[in-house]
């Protein structure tokens, strides 16, 4: 194992600070994944970690083994250099550095049996891109289809926010026209999510193929999604809009509990 690096002036350590700003991920195509459980599941799945960075005596067994056999360099620091470079309240301890994946159709699946997606329209808020691949994963969908995003994907706070889901979960980002023609030619239905739908989502139904569309809560789906079937999900209350995470993770359980009621038979 290296020496621990000890001195705030490093230029791993220096650089690793520069990462925290959108435009320097943005120029040297790096993201920063802090945390044992996203390193965990960014290694179980096959993501490329550069080099991983650990308060000294403080490297997690499970991390340790996984670093040695996908042959990821192991660098510890002091734990001054650590608070210097970790992300978030409380720290871990662990840090690595991943080149940003492309997240492109060719890496995205094509529809096997009866596939079931969700596509996210302009997310300004890089908590709510985290929060939705929480849910996606739990719910175990084919695939999150990003299309437009507004916010950084790469933000070390959507991995957070995912607890891990980001290397879980099978992403496209791509604009409206590409994925739209995508899930025609693949003959998947699209259910446009918008408080001024007629149709309850509770009365579609979800159990073949089908790809629900939500939006960002300020300004919605844009009006070409809305020229597909639209559905709402009911508000007792006086507010319009649920959170843009909590409208597909009830959208993604119904469609998993219908799924499996037509299952039992």
């Amino acid at each position: 194992m290296a020496s621990t690096i000890t001195s705030l002036q490093n230029p791993a350590v220096k650089n690793l600070v520069k990462l925290r700003q959108r435009r320097q991920r943005d120029r040297q195509k790096l993201m920063v994944v802090d945390g044992i459980r996203a390193l965990r599941l960014a290694l179980k799945n096959g993501f490329t970690i550069e080099r991983l960075f650990v308060s000294d005596g403080r490297l997690d067994p499970e991390i340790a083994q996984l670093a040695q056999s996908n042959q990821v360099p192991v660098q510890p620091v002091s734990e001054a250099v650590f608070q210097k470079i970790g992300y978030g309240d409380n720290p871990d301890g662990h840090l690595g550095l991943a080149p940003q994946p492309a997240f492109s159709l060719e890496d995205f699946p094509l529809p096997g049996d009866n596939p079931l997606y969700l596509v996210a329209e302009g997310l300004e808020k890089p908590g709510n891109l985290g929060a939705i691949l929480r849910s996606a994963d739990a719910a175990g969908i084919s695939g999150l289809i990003i299309c437009d995003p507004r916010t950084d994907i790469y933000n070390p706070n959507v991995i957070r926010a995912s607890q891990g889901a980001y290397f879980t979960v099978l992403m496209w980002v791509c604009g409206f026209l590409e994925v739209k023609d995508w899930l025609y030619e693949n003959k998947i239905l699209i259910l446009a999510t918008t408080p001024d739908a007629q149709t309850p989502y509770t009365a579609i139904d979800m159990g073949g193929p089908i790809a629900f569309v939500v939006g960002a809560e300020y300004s919605g789906l844009s009006d070409a999604w809305l020229q597909e079937t639209p559905i709402r999900i009911p508000m007792a209350g006086q507010v319009d809009s649920l959170n843009v995470a909590q409208t597909a993770t009830i959208l993604m359980f119904e469609a998993v509990r219908q799924r499996a009621v037509k299952k039992r038979g």
